[in-house]
């Protein structure tokens, strides 16, 4: 596939604008916290009530979609592309990546020392709490996100027979009049990059201290800036290699060891760990879940205005959303051959099992670790130790040199598959044709992965605020759940249009996976022929 073909423009105004807002973070760091902060207070304290009302629909619409006729809707009447196992593991992955051990061995410790429901902090009952929101923020309503905002580039590509995976392409299929339509589309266009690699930026910027923080106790060496380049050297070299090979021969494989890897350090955890205290801790925090499910999900704090719901849950829906241009792009690729319903209940029950999983086994682990004296983990990460405490704490298990050595194969796996899933998506939307396997250029791809690896490259080398731009990119939170609010309505619109008249039984029976490849399509219900948009 020629040069030609790139979306030269939308690249061009992308990398522009990001390397302004870089410069700016980088030169002016006083000033940046101050932006990122003000960014942060306008969206989660002032837009936080909606941002929880429409993560909580997300999760009504699941269930809709499982329990309705329009359930049994397939993306393609072939047998899936990928076993039920490697397609979860993507998702997860893809949708998590090395972020997630931050926060799986960490984020109870902010919840200690800022509890909700004006629970006093440091409290038993403040960490009795602090697992249990944890898993709030990563289980349900966080995949929901997912796999709901998916639902209309799958039903775009699949059955309306939009040959695009370009998000900008989807909506202006979907706008009436033309001239809106390219202003959108090319909004969308320039936004989808600048989004995405500045959350890729802070998703490498967690995880790579976290590797060399590891690698430099394993090893006995110090944990310098050359040994965190190093690390994500090889990053970008298992990326590259990765992408190359596609998600077929490549991410798929790196999905599958890293689920390998996560497992395995979730039972040396469990077996070796303080076991019976994570096995009780896990099932106090799932019971508090699950009778407080609706009350997290919605509680604003309006009395007591300590802004626990806002600095915390909407902040994290709404960090979830910055994903969702990567994810349902993602998806829909993954996702050839599977029913709207077994995508729901692929991401939002497997992805859901498996973090709840890790953040309780290791959460807990790391609780019990700071309540026995053994590591001062709430205090490292006061003072800006976060991966050094957990390293530490990972010390204190039997055989720790083994540990570290799954806890760094098993974050670098993290890591390069949620950048092998970026880079395939925005390769998708900065290039005007994809080949006959609705892949993007290889070349493109490799272009995108070092522009993704350098930038996080030069905000370690020398030490940028990026938490600050954690917050900062919460801007985008807002037109993104207006864009996805539009599709999901226009979306559900056509599938009233296109199998209103069916019955549940007929609409299974059209969509049924053919005995063979020569059989596809052969079913006994004409397939929809979908009409073309007139909004």
């Amino acid at each position: 596939m020629g040069k030609s073909n790139f979306d030269r423009v939308t690249i061009a105004i992308s990398l522009v604008i990001v390397s302004a807002i870089s410069m700016f973070f980088l030169t002016n760091p006083e000033q940046a916290i101050k932006v990122a902060g003000d960014i942060f207070t306008l969206i989660a304290y002032n837009f936080g009530t909606p941002i929880l009302w429409f993560a909580f629909g997300l999760v009504i619409l699941a269930a809709f979609f499982v329990f309705s006729k329009y359930g049994h809707i397939r993306m393609g009447n072939e047998k899936p592309e990928f076993s039920t196992f490697s397609y979860i593991a993507m998702m997860a992955l893809a949708g998590v990546g090395s972020g997630t051990i931050y926060w799986a061995f960490l984020e109870w410790s902010y919840y200690i020392k800022t509890p909700p429901f004006a629970i006093e902090a440091g409290s038993v009952t403040a960490s009795e709490w602090a697992v249990t929101y944890s898993l709030h923020h990563w289980g349900v309503i966080a995949w929901a996100i997912y796999a709901i905002t998916a639902i209309p580039v799958m039903y775009s590509f699949y059955i309306r027979k939009n040959g695009s995976l370009k998000i900008s392409d989807i909506v202006m299929s979907m706008i009436k009049n033309k001239t809106t339509a390219r202003v959108m589309g090319r909004l969308i266009e320039v936004m989808y990059p600048i989004a995405l690699i500045f959350g890729l930026l802070i998703v490498l910027s967690l995880g790579v201290p976290i590797i060399s923080a590891a690698v430099s106790l394993l090893f006995g060496v110090e944990n310098t800036l050359f040994l965190k380049l190093l690390m994500l050297a090889i990053v970008a070299v298992l990326l590259v290699t990765s992408s190359f090979f596609g998600i077929e021969k490549g991410m798929q494989k790196i999905s599958e060891n890293g689920t390998y890897f996560v497992v395995a350090l979730v039972l040396y955890v469990l077996l070796l760990g303080p076991t019976q205290f994570i096995v009780e801790n896990t099932s106090s925090s799932i019971a508090l879940w699950a009778q407080n499910f609706i009350m997290m999900s919605l509680y604003t704090d309006a009395i007591n205005e300590a802004k626990f719901p806002q600095s915390w849950t909407a902040y994290f829906w709404a960090y979830w959303m910055i994903f969702i241009p990567l994810m349902c792009v993602f998806v829909t690729k993954v996702s050839r051959g599977r029913t709207i319903r077994e995508v729901i209940v692929c991401m939002i029950g497997g992805g859901t099992a498996g973090i709840a999983t890790l953040f309780s086994v290791v959460g807990s682990f790391m609780m019990k670790t700071e309540l026995d004296g053994k590591v001062n983990i709430s205090q490292m990460v006061t003072d800006g130790q976060a991966s050094e405490a957990i390293v530490s704490a990972l010390e204190t298990l039997p055989l720790s040199s083994v540990i570290l050595v799954v806890f760094i194969i098993a974050t670098f796996l993290l890591l390069v598959t949620t950048l092998d899933g970026s880079v395939f998506t925005v390769s998708c939307n900065t290039q005007d044709r994809l080949d006959e396997n609705n892949n993007p250029s290889t070349y493109l791809k490799m272009f995108w992965c070092l522009v993704i690896v350098a930038l996080p490259a030069i905000f370690i080398i020398v030490d940028a605020p990026v938490q600050s731009m954690q917050s900062a990119i919460l801007i985008f939170a807002l037109p993104i759940l207006l864009l996805t609010s539009y599709m999901l309505y226009k979306t559900i619109g056509y599938m009233r249009k296109d199998y209103a008249h069916l019955s549940a039984a007929e609409i299974q029976t059209m969509h049924s996976i053919a005995a063979s490849t020569d059989q596809v399509n052969r079913v006994s219900v004409p397939l929809v022929k979908p009409v073309p948009e007139q909004a």
